[in-house]
């Protein structure tokens, strides 16, 4: 036992090292990143006119070849592509492995605090779970989100960009005209679109890359149009006008489920994270007492079967509210 307690303290600070270097340096890639690819392209496509690049001053880094290694075998995994479609969709300036770092430092960050508030081997594992969850769940919001509010403004851009070619201008010039004012996201993702038009794709292969990022099956609609009018042609501006006007129908009447349903939303996560606020304020009250439910023993199975019936719980309740239109 005395081993034990001389020990605990040697291997608490290690992992509080490790955990709070990976966080740092997490959190300084995310603020200090200055979107490379994003400037090297904005060297070429300032006012549509192609000027020399400017020398970039070479800046030494730290182990340059060990990095660009480990990126290169992260690359090469299955789940790398969408983790980078995911971080693409919430317009996170991150790169995979930094998105992994981040996913590593914060749970060795919560189970070093939560070892220190209730001085108990029996506090990490909990903490590691919630941080682990902490970051997927950030990701997801930001990208639910950002998809939302591209969502919201679909319908307004739609009628933008009809307006604009009854004014006498093509398709991608009245894309371009109206990415100049209009709000995030859709300014972003319509100069992106623009950018890719310059650099050699079509106008098609563009806009079907922005269905992939924004995961709108509005937009994928828009998009359709679009390309058959390419194919067979036709009155474009009526179509795009009779699209926005079924996208704001529906926009409304997702936004009248959604403000009916919100006292049943607000009351699952109520529900589903009472037990566990609960738990974690008797476990600081008294860790004894709780303690016990951990033992070795039948007494086991009541923690572990909580856990499941409170996961079933909500999502149960969760599936109940989600009422897609």
């Amino acid at each position: 036992m005395d081993i034990l307690t001389s020990i605990l303290p040697i291997g608490a600070a290690l992992v509080a090292s490790v955990g709070m270097l990976a966080f740092l340096f997490g959190l300084r890639r995310i603020l200090r990143r200055d979107m490379k690819v994003e400037s090297r392209l904005n060297t070429y496509l300032v006012d549509n006119v192609i000027t020399a690049p400017e020398p970039i001053a070479e800046t030494p880094t730290a182990l340059p070849a060990f990095a660009e290694r480990l990126n290169e075998a992260i690359k090469r995994q299955s789940f790398a592509e969408r983790v980078e479609q995911d971080l693409g969709q919430a317009d996170l300036p991150l790169t995979v492995p930094e998105y992994l770092l981040i996913r590593v430092a914060v749970p060795l960050v919560l189970a070093i605090v939560a070892m220190f508030i209730w001085r108990s081997l029996l506090a990490i594992p909990p903490a590691i779970v919630v941080g682990y969850i902490i970051p997927i769940f950030w990701l997801r919001r930001r990208r639910v989100q950002r998809n939302r509010a591209f969502g919201d403004q679909l319908a307004e851009t739609l009628a933008l960009v009809a307006a604009s070619m009854r004014g006498g201008f093509s398709l991608l010039q009245s894309i371009a005209q109206v990415a100049k004012d209009a709000p995030e996201p859709t300014k972003r993702e319509l100069l992106r679109v623009g950018k890719e038009i310059q650099l050699g794709l079509t106008l098609p292969q563009a806009l079907d890359n922005l269905v992939v990022r924004m995961e709108s099956e509005d937009l994928d609609l828009a998009v359709t149009a679009i390309k058959i009018h390419a194919r067979v042609g036709g009155n474009l501006t009526t179509m795009l006008d009779t699209i926005s006007n079924t996208i704001r129908e529906r926009s409304r009447l997702r936004r009248d489920v959604r403000v009916i349903t919100s006292m049943q939303r607000i009351s699952s996560y109520i529900i589903g994270f009472l037990p566990i606020g609960l738990a974690l304020i008797i476990f600081a009250i008294n860790p004894k007492y709780m303690s016990k439910l951990f033992l070795p023993g039948w007494t086991l199975c009541i923690p572990i079967g909580a856990a499941i019936f409170w996961i079933m719980g909500f999502l149960v309740i969760r599936k109940i509210v989600d009422i897609k239109v």
